[in-house]
């Protein structure tokens, strides 16, 4: 089964439009889970019609809030070379812009292939000595999520604002890009480790590099990624954070990084 093949259930509309219903399994404080609303700007740009390759990056702008009820979804093609399509996606609910996100697709080639970065090496995500522990909202218990660093949602965590956890959709829904992609913005709000109890937060602006190939998104089917997020500077009622999503292989699989706004 496809990623939210329930929760983005999109219909034409017309030309370049998509009709679609806000889920309430993916709700949070306010609005919708930021990663379902990134998830469904890359679903109706691969739904358009057209060969495009796969997608290489997703730049999300999150305006408004999305509420329960009704969605549109618009798409538009900026240009398309003979490897590259550049796409732009924008959802509306009643009249008003909620997120837009420029989405690039591209063809990959066999080339010269490195990774710099290093995988960690937590204990496997059936270890019981990982502990575990999801968002007391309703999008957080459509994952799993196995924690190797103290979690801030179970109480006072010192240190750096970092972590580290096994996560997985809690349905078996195998891993494709659009999951990826609401992977990359499941992280406790950095500002958590520092004030010590749960704060609200909202993401500002997430961009999402997708490196996985087909291979790799078969290999990890409905299994568990290992999610490194690191906090970079938290001030003035923003934080950012950077994330890599790993396969237990230690292929990378997306890295993100996202600049979230939160109140005291």
């Amino acid at each position: 089964m496809s990623l939210f093949a329930e929760s983005i259930a999109l219909k034409p509309a017309g030309e370049n439009l998509w009709a679609g219903e806000a889920d309430p399994a993916y709700a949070h404080q306010g609005g919708r889970f930021g990663g379902w609303t990134a998830a469904v700007l890359l679903r109706a740009a691969m739904m358009e019609p057209g060969e495009r390759g796969d997608p290489l990056s997703l730049t999300v702008l999150y305006t408004d809030a999305i509420g329960d009820g009704p969605i549109e979804v618009s798409t538009r093609l900026l240009r398309q070379g003979s490897r590259l399509q550049f796409w732009r996606s924008e959802i509306s609910q009643r009249g008003k812009l909620c997120a837009h996100a420029q989405v690039t697709f591209g063809h990959r080639r066999k080339t010269t292939a490195f990774t710099d970065a290093v995988m960690p090496s937590p204990p496997p995500p059936e270890s019981d000595q990982l502990v575990e522990s999801t968002p007391p909202v309703p999008f957080g218990q459509q994952f799993s999520s196995r924690w190797a660093t103290p979690s801030p949602l179970l109480g006072s965590v010192d240190g750096p604002a970092s972590s580290l956890f096994w996560l997985r959709d809690k349905f078996g829904r195998g891993l494709d890009h659009v999951l990826l992609t609401a992977m990359a913005d499941f992280a406790p709000p950095r500002v958590m480790y520092k004030m010590k109890r749960f704060v609200n937060s909202s993401t500002v602006s997430m961009t999402v590099h997708f490196h996985a190939t087909d291979d790799e998104l078969v290999q990890v089917n409905d299994g568990y990624v290992l999610s490194e997020v690191h906090c970079r500077r938290c001030e003035g009622g923003y934080f950012d954070h950077e994330l890599k999503l790993w396969s237990r292989s230690g292929a990378l699989l997306a890295t993100s990084e996202q600049v979230a706004a939160f109140r005291d």
